[in-house]
């Protein structure tokens, strides 16, 4: 036989092991296709480049290719037949032991990437042969790249390392865990945290550093989601999402709580929502924890706002009226404009709320105590009693 028909038989041969193993990728469900270095790079911030000149490089593992990578699958068996011609000339070669010129590669992490000779590493993995000499350059890249890696953990795993750089979360919080498991997670993670951090602003009147508004969406927002997750045991509902998964789905559902109650004939129903906060939805429908749970939320994020527990760290402002928060806001935000008329000068938002606190809230609260109200009405917190009198009071005064 000669070289040329045993080479068009190679081919044909390795033709059919990738079609099986096309077909058999579709039944397992694991990746069988050639990585492309461009959406890779797309994906990962490069850091920089270095020659490292000839090497021997296993051929195992080399996982992608810079153009080629829809004409050969993982294994680089052919998975196009315009690449016949040039696949069966090199094999033609081997068989004359005729020299080849060293492929030229990319290395990034453990992993290689073919710039030139896709056909030559092709045809050497159908041979047998374990190793190909290589011109490598190496990509400096700044999350770890091993062989089995697909392109959807890189870009998580960067995404994880961008969102821990820029929030310098575990130099803020000791301790902090907020892992994800899909990509496109975290930057969502980083739009509650800058919406926590205006909505700090908004409220105080006053800038909000990021360092500061990181710390107060972990502390008050994130990680008590999180704890009722655990609580709760939610994950074991979701087999390989992570808790801040949960979190966004949870955050999600309770916007389309807060639209249903504020808009009934406009809203998105939950049911309409993406599949997994469906799913969320079926669990947490009549789950009594989830009203405590956003109960919970704003009271902290009352106190984040307020400051108050900085200097009264026993105080309670909780409060089971419907948008009681915000009437307490509002009355610390009337308070303040009635200092700046007095003193003719800005008052500082925290400053404004101490003051509330001293000269308005405790005095009336005060009052109900010696009349006995809050053991009239067990069911609710000194902090309702207030917002019953001092509004009622006002309507009375009101003509």
């Amino acid at each position: 036989m000669s070289n040329a028909h045993q080479a068009r038989e190679d081919f044909d041969r390795a033709y059919r092991k990738a079609l099986w193993r096309k077909i058999l990728g579709w039944f397992t469900g694991r990746p069988n296709h050639l990585l492309s270095y461009d959406e890779l790079r797309s994906r990962l911030r490069i850091r920089g480049q270095r020659y490292l000149g000839l090497q021997q490089v296993p051929l195992d593992a080399i996982i992608g290719s810079v153009g080629r990578y829809q004409d050969f699958d993982r294994e680089f068996l052919p998975t196009q037949v315009h690449t016949r011609d040039r696949w069966v000339n090199i094999d033609r070669a081997r068989y004359a032991d005729i020299s080849l010129p060293p492929v030229d590669l990319l290395k990034i992490g453990q992993v290689y990437f073919v710039r030139d000779g896709n056909h030559r590493i092709s045809v050497a993995r159908e041979r047998g042969q374990e190793f190909i000499d290589a011109y490598v350059t190496e990509i400096e890249v700044p999350v770890p790249v091993t062989p089995d890696a697909d392109l959807d953990a890189l870009a998580l795993a960067q995404e994880r390392l961008d969102f821990l750089e820029t929030t310098r979360l575990q130099e803020l919080c000791p301790g902090a865990q907020v892992e994800a498991s899909l990509p496109g997670q975290y930057p969502l993670l980083l739009e509650h945290i800058s919406a926590h951090r205006w909505l700090l602003g908004e409220q105080r009147q006053e800038p909000v550093s990021w360092e500061e508004a990181v710390r107060s969406w972990y502390t008050n927002v994130y990680e008590p989601v999180a704890q009722v997750i655990r609580e709760h045991g939610l994950l074991e509902s979701f087999p390989g999402s992570r808790e801040a998964d949960l979190y966004l789905w949870i955050s999600r559902y309770q916007w389309y709580l807060r639209q249903a109650h504020q808009t009934p004939e406009g809203a998105t129903a939950p049911q309409e929502a993406l599949p997994p906060v469906r799913r969320l939805a079926r669990l947490l429908r009549n789950a009594p924890w989830l009203d405590e749970l956003m109960r919970q939320q704003e009271y902290a994020t009352f106190l984040a706002h307020t400051h108050l527990q900085e200097h009264y760290p026993d105080v309670d402002l909780r409060t089971t009226l419907p948008g009681g928060y915000d009437r307490l806001r509002e009355h610390i935000s009337t308070h303040r404009w009635f200092l700046g008329e007095e003193r003719q000068a800005e008052v500082p938002y925290a400053e404004a709320a101490l003051s509330w606190y001293e000269q308005v809230y405790l005095p009336l609260v005060t009052f109900l105590r010696e009349e006995r109200l809050p053991q009239r009405y067990l069911d609710n917190t000194e902090a309702d009693l207030y917002l019953w009198v001092s509004e009622g009071a006002r309507r009375w005064q009101e003509p």
